[in-house]
């Protein structure tokens, strides 16, 4: 008989209120559960793919790592409720409400008339309440980045940012300023004073002050919740068993008895194929509570990542390296936050993890290329023990299959540091600039003598040109002892 102690009761909290699931339904997204189950249809149902951010909540949970409280914005088209356990969920309705108070952002996006068919407003407004509540005053990057997975189809953007915009405490400054790094709408002396008529869409006179005292407070339960030593969740369906494992050591155990059921945290990938296509796995284990699956490391040649981490943890990770180690040593790192910047949305970064990313062995995701480029290791543990593999196009068999056996799982990702006289760079062509798959990328790696311009190594990969990863065998070959020069580059 197994020792590992089974909870079946799930446990999280809604806009400040107590939810306990005895019967949680592993096929259940939090959407359909909001709707359909709390009555809160503030939340809307757009695409259903985590394309469109207007099912955007937000999520905070206590983090035994960090030892805080973090806080997500999330798609709740692709959260499945049984990941929720220990989390606290707020939707638009739990910030303010006319009957109520309106929270400042919902009453600064309607004051700007950034509502037309408001049919993305709710999940807008909680986009900007989760910036907010990591950081009281963003800049307008942090804005533009914030909303870059919500999309509009009525107002062309400009009334919703001017309204949010109204948060940022540094000056906009735009191309027709006068120098004064305010914008030529703010600045009361542009045009020579001839127009008495006003350019801005609305006036800020009046408007609700943030207030973070206002806020919802993460409940102290969860908090408790969350310092205990974890235990194994078991949830039954009519279709589909999950299972949250206690520890490491209990999901290796759990592999090795189910090697097909897949590993989940992020469902990004997996989700939109249940959504859509009417995916259906029978038995589906969730690692998102494993601490080792989320530990970062430093080492003396590079960061170990666990691949728990989500791409967003990730980019934060790198940003620390490349102010830490200085442009030298983290170019490596300069060329995948250049990368994560671009993939995908703000909330799908929140979710979707590197190992996720790495193991759907899609071409089109951006990151392998750069990653095999970079020569980084992966970490896998099984039953059988653990092994290290160097990421390349070999790993990559076919699309959407690695050279993982079933029963083994993606620990950890070592990203090295950049040597002296080593180049790496990330290039990406797609559709648009965010939010949306490349048609090509590639990761490209050079490393010179030193002191000179000429190729002492050279690594090329190519995602989007084939089913797998693909190398540039042969240039990298004959580049080889070139001198980089524009007669080689021509």
């Amino acid at each position: 008989m197994s020792s590992v102690s089974v909870n079946s009761e799930l446990v999280f909290y809604i806009n400040g209120k107590k939810i306990v699931e005895k019967n949680a339904d592993p096929e259940e997204m939090l959407l359909a559960y909001l709707r359909r189950k709390v009555g809160l249809t503030g939340t809307k149902y757009g695409c259903g793919g985590g394309g469109c951010g207007a099912c955007t909540v937000m999520v905070s949970r206590y983090d035994p790592i960090q030892e805080t409280v973090l806080h997500w914005s999330v798609i709740a088209c692709l959260q499945p409720i049984c990941s929720l356990h220990g989390a606290a969920v707020v939707t638009v309705e739990g910030i303010g409400s006319t009957k109520t108070k309106l929270h400042p952002v919902q009453e600064r996006i309607a004051k700007a008339h950034g509502s037309q068919c408001g049919f993305c407003t709710p999940g807008m407004v909680m986009s900007m309440y989760t910036l907010l509540r990591n950081n009281p005053q963003p800049t307008m990057e942090d804005i533009r980045e914030t909303l870059g997975g919500n999309l509009c189809r009525c107002t062309g953007y400009r009334p919703i940012i001017d309204g949010f915009k109204t948060f940022c405490n540094t000056p906009i400054s735009c191309q027709n300023g006068d120098g004064n790094g305010k914008c030529c709408m703010e600045n009361s002396n542009s045009h020579n004073n001839e127009s008495i008529i006003s350019g801005e869409l609305f006036s800020m006179d009046n408007v609700l002050p943030l207030d973070p005292t206002q806020d919802l407070i993460f409940p102290p339960e969860l908090l408790i919740m969350g310092k205990k030593k974890a235990e194994r969740l078991s949830f039954h369906g009519e279709k589909v068993r999950w299972i949250s494992p206690a520890d490491l050591k209990d999901l290796i155990k759990l592999k090795s008895e189910y090697p097909n059921a897949p590993l989940l945290i992020g469902n990004t990938t997996i989700g939109p194929k249940v959504n859509l296509k009417g995916t259906v796995h029978p038995l589906v284990i969730y690692g998102g509570s494993i601490p080792e699956l989320r530990t970062i490391k430093w080492r003396n040649n590079g960061v170990t990542v666990g691949a728990g981490c989500s791409l967003s943890v990730l980019k934060d990770v790198l940003l620390q390296g490349i102010e830490e180690l200085g442009p030298e040593k983290s170019r490596v790192y300069q060329a995948l936050v250049q990368t994560l910047q671009s993939l995908a949305s703000k909330q799908i970064r929140n979710m979707a993890t590197i190992g996720g990313n790495i193991l759907s062995a899609n071409p089109k995701y951006d990151l392998s290329s750069i990653l095999a480029a970079a020569e980084c290791t992966l970490y896998i543990v099984s039953n059988d023990g653990a092994r290290e593999i160097c990421l390349s196009e070999e790993f990559f068999t076919d699309f959407g299959k690695t050279a993982l056996r079933p029963d083994e799982i993606l620990l950890a990702i070592e990203i090295p540091h950049s040597r002296p006289w080593e180049f790496v760079s990330a290039f990406r062509q797609a559709q648009r600039r965010e939010f949306a798959f490349s048609i090509v990328n590639s990761g490209m790696k050079v490393a010179f003598r030193h002191d000179s311009n000429v190729v002492e190594n050279l690594d090329i990969f190519y995602g989007g040109v084939g089913p797998t990863l693909v190398k540039a065998r042969l240039t990298c070959k004959e580049l080889m002892g070139s001198k980089w020069d524009e007669k080689l580059l021509v």
